[in-house]
């Protein structure tokens, strides 16, 4: 799966695809728009997901008053969704679909503008650096279909991952062929690696202890549209990583992704949202 959005050198962003559509007199409600965003029968070489096995998993369409970028994200309480920064760049409105794994046929639809979008201020477009940002969605009420994922607690030290079984979800593109987005919710088991290795790749100064990176084995990883997505343990579902990268060599590629690392961003998260993940000020690394 192709990326829209270049970057410089070894990186491309893995999910920020836009539908480029001529402009008309008068703007366009962004779900007329969405109905234009051609999707075809997943994460590269994943699996189906089942009825509500991702409950926390958001889809979303974020309008920059031009084109219509498609991501993913989790829902981390009833009115917060976390995502990817480079999701959200110049978006202006959006919808967050949620509750449903047929990306455009959810439970609950929710209409965003750019008011309620909390980006990071560090954020760098050039290396992804500090990919975060934050969705204030209107209140939705839990069900089996729509639950909020778990984040970390804050503590004094917090484990590397290396070498974790992680499972990242998405409707993305399914192969570096493919022109459109998968319409049903695929997931795939990925590995953490280690930042020396994954820097190896592309350097330091893109793979800073905010981030942290799984291996692509077996042609199985992230695409377009996989952005801002959720990386959980595969053993007890805690988000720890946000999908913000994959190798310019393609997603089938053997190169490694890279993800936003949240147990960096706890402090943030808490100071934006008020949500308490423990009494403490988290410590971050």
């Amino acid at each position: 799966m192709k990326l829209l959005i270049a970057l410089s050198l070894l990186l491309c962003t893995a999910s920020a695809l836009e539908s480029r559509e001529p402009r008309n007199t008068q703007r366009e409600r962004l779900g007329y728009m969405v109905q234009k965003v051609a999707v075809s029968p997943r994460i590269v070489k994943g699996q189906t997901a089942a009825v509500n096995e991702f409950p926390y998993q958001a889809g979303l369409l974020l309008f920059d008053g031009e084109n219509v970028r498609i991501c993913g994200g989790s829902l981390i309480s009833n009115e917060w969704v976390l995502t990817a920064a480079h999701c959200t760049l110049n978006a202006i409105s959006g919808t967050v679909y949620l509750g449903s794994i047929t990306h455009l046929d959810p439970i609950a639809r929710l209409e965003v503008d750019k008011c309620d979008i909390k980006v990071h201020t560090a954020f760098d477009m050039k290396t992804l650096i500090n990919d975060i940002a934050l969705i204030k969605i209107p209140a939705v009420t839990y069900s089996d279909a729509i639950r909020p994922v778990s984040l970390p607690k804050c503590a004094s030290g917090y484990p590397t991952y290396v070498d974790k079984t992680v499972v990242a979800s998405g409707w993305g593109y399914t192969s570096d062929t493919s022109k459109s987005f998968s319409p049903v919710l695929q997931f795939g088991n990925l590995k953490v690696i280690s930042n020396k290795v994954c820097a190896e790749e592309y350097g330091s100064s893109k793979v800073d202890t905010g981030k942290m990176c799984t291996s692509t084995i077996n042609h199985i990883g992230i695409c377009v549209g996989d952005s801002g997505g959720p990386l959980v343990l595969a053993a007890s579902k805690l988000q720890i990583g946000i999908i913000s990268f994959y190798s310019h060599k393609g997603c089938e590629s053997d190169s490694p992704a890279g993800h936003t690392r949240v147990t960096s961003y706890l402090d943030w998260i808490q100071e934006n949202t008020g949500l308490r993940l423990n009494e403490k000020k988290c410590l971050c690394f």
